[in-house]
């Protein structure tokens, strides 16, 4: 859900930008992270006694489902940079009485043990990798023959309106106009459900099945700022001290106002693809 490799951003490793946000992040949890783990695991249908690695875990929104969903004989191998957002799934582990994961800190794109998974689930993380094919091509490695693989990312236009506002805010701060953070490739080149299809094929699997899921929060100033500080847009702020961060906070509530920006468009897509046996 978070982070793949160290990615540079703005001088901070992805890893990084994640640990600093993981208050924001986890007061998004139930709105945002939860559900998209949720509809990830439901499109996958985790059975009991498999093996599972859920690459780049975050707080275990992905991760915890497909425990609960293998038990008691199952095992899932939560994988992730942040760890911050580890301990925090951890946490909700225990709380729930799952005891057949494990969180680790570790580069997502080199753990993988050739055919090793019966499932591997990547949520919002392929986007990470310096070199998204390559990286989700170890995942898929990772597969054992006929093993399957969900893959998540943002739908085509998810978050544009608001970030749209977010870089102008930041804009206007720096006299520059900041690019998305980590997941333009992604928006670029796998964002609609025919591309994400080619690309995983491409990278020699069977795609089964792909699916837009339409989801949107409602925002307020308040809860706008505590969702660029809890992911990775945070990294856009580098290097700027507590005054301009505030100031950059201000213009983002007077635009949102300005333009009548009151949800957030966090539509998702849900592909499952199988490795060939």
């Amino acid at each position: 859900m978070s982070s793949g490799k160290g990615t540079a951003m703005g001088g901070t490793g992805i890893g990084g930008v994640f640990d600093a946000g993981a208050r924001e992040f986890d007061a998004w949890g139930a709105r945002l992270w939860d559900p998209i783990g949720e509809a990830t695991v439901g499109a996958c249908s985790p059975k009991g006694g498999e093996r599972v690695l859920d690459a780049c875990c975050g707080a275990g929104a992905s991760a915890l489902p497909a425990a609960a969903a293998v038990a008691p004989d199952g095992t899932v191998d939560a994988v992730d940079l942040s760890e911050a957002l580890l301990a925090q799934g951890r946490e909700r582990a225990a709380r729930a009485g799952i005891d057949n994961v494990r969180f680790v800190r570790a580069d997502a794109a080199a753990w993988p043990e050739p055919g090793a998974y019966d499932l591997v689930q990547v949520v919002h993380g392929v986007a990470f990798f310096p070199d998204m094919d390559a990286g989700t091509a170890a995942l898929a490695g990772a597969l054992r023959p006929g093993g399957r693989m969900a893959v998540t990312v943002w739908a085509e236009g998810a978050l544009a309106d608001f970030l749209t506002l977010y870089f102008e805010a930041i804009g206007a701060e720096t006299g520059t106009r900041p690019g998305p953070p980590g997941f333009q490739q992604a928006r670029d080149r796998i964002a609609d459900a025919a591309r994400l299809t080619a690309w995983l094929e491409g990278l020699g699997l069977v795609c089964e099945h792909v699916a837009r899921h339409d989801h949107r929060v409602p925002l307020d100033a308040a809860s706008a700022w505590e969702f660029v500080q809890g992911n990775a847009a945070r990294g856009l702020m580098d290097g700027l001290d507590a005054p301009a961060r505030e100031r950059v906070r201000t213009r983002l509530a007077d635009l949102m106002a300005e333009r009548g920006v009151a949800e957030l468009d966090a539509s998702f897509t849900v592909a499952l693809a199988r490795r060939p046996d």
